[in-house]
């Protein structure tokens, strides 16, 4: 996770993740949730 974040921070490069975790999401800067298929 660490490494995907300096990528982006680095190099600008987008990070697209799909998790369940908390701890991952945390790392984004960005979290879109989807419950049932609908954004939430």
């Amino acid at each position: 996770m660490e490494l995907f974040a300096e990528l982006n921070k680095k190099d600008g490069i987008t990070i697209v993740q799909v998790t369940h975790s908390d701890v991952n999401a945390g790392f984004g800067n960005r979290v879109i949730q989807i419950m049932d298929g609908r954004l939430q």
